[in-house]
């Protein structure tokens, strides 16, 4: 006669509780490996394995799109994570663009909008087995607006484009994260098609304002980082204005406060010792002088 098995549920690790509930391992047979192309590319990788909210800011072509989602693609594949499904989601700005009302269901609306997204996916596994990850509900488009009033568990969501979205919207997405849950947002400050200052956007506003918290990870790229064509590299720096950028605008904040607590009109590093000492000395001979006259004139 055989032993029934009595082991409790508290005693059922990760690999026991989803070993057979990743649908995902059936549609995809081979195991995903992420393969970074630089440095950078592993540290936004490891920090988003690490922190529960991840934001990240860098320009175009540095790979955080890729990273993002082909990282999201292993953790659900992963039978040692509780991590069920793929939610991609991007606020909805054409590029300055106005191409009036597009006809067809939500997802077939939402296609323009995130084919950056899809088109990752499928250098990544391939177009069949990306519809079929849709068609099981693994792999989720959700337009930003439609997730107002969710609680998403079980789930890893990538939202990209961030810096077209409000801080008002960034509150509202943040707080929609529920159990078993990653967030990885992610944008470029300085290619915002809705905010002419970055400090307007929702992205530079969560990345200041949620310094305090250990549970959500930052990260940075700059234009050194980009992998996608070494051009870009180029084409940016021509583009990059303190207005515009970040990392410029800091700085030059941190310039302006210093030149208006300069009061003196002098450079006194320019003078010598008898210029410096006969500055000091000028208060005292002007009180003689005007002491002189008074004197003299009876003033």
């Amino acid at each position: 006669m055989t032993k029934r098995n009595t082991k409790s549920m508290k005693n059922v690790s990760y690999e026991d509780e989803f070993a057979n509930e990743k649908i995902i391992n059936k549609i995809i047979e081979t195991k995903h490996r992420l393969k970074c192309k630089n440095e950078k590319q592993k540290e936004f990788s490891r920090l988003i394995t690490e922190k529960e909210i991840i934001i990240a800011a860098g320009p175009a072509g540095v790979g955080k799109s890729y990273v993002a989602i082909a990282r999201a693609l292993e953790l659900v594949q992963n039978k040692s994570t509780p991590y069920q499904k793929i939610v991609i989601s991007k606020p909805i700005e054409s590029a300055g663009e106005n191409y009036g009302h597009l006809p067809g269901t939500l997802e077939e609306k939402m296609e323009p909008v995130i084919a950056s997204s899809i088109d990752i996916l499928d250098k990544i596994i391939g177009k069949p087995k990306r519809i079929q990850l849709q068609e099981s509900d693994i792999i989720q488009v959700e337009p930003l607006g439609f997730l107002r009033g969710k609680t998403i568990d079980d789930s890893i969501l990538v939202m990209e484009e961030v810096q077209n979205m409000s801080p008002g919207q960034v509150k509202t997405l943040l707080t929609r994260i529920g159990k078993n849950t990653k967030f990885i947002l992610s944008g470029d400050l300085d290619q915002s098609d809705k905010y002419k200052n970055v400090k307007d956007s929702g992205l530079y506003d969560a990345m200041e304002k949620h310094r305090n918290i250990d549970d959500i990870g930052f990260f940075e790229f700059s234009i050194e980082d980009i992998v996608r064509n070494p051009i870009i590299t180029k084409i940016l720096k021509n583009y990059i204005t303190t207005s515009n950028d970040i990392y410029a605008a800091k700085i030059e904040a941190k310039h302006t406060k210093k030149e208006e607590n300069i009061k003196p009109l002098i450079n006194k590093s320019t003078l010598n010792g008898q210029q410096k000492q006969h500055i000091k000395k000028k208060p005292k001979l002007l009180r003689r002088i005007k002491i002189y006259f008074k004197r003299k004139f009876r003033i």
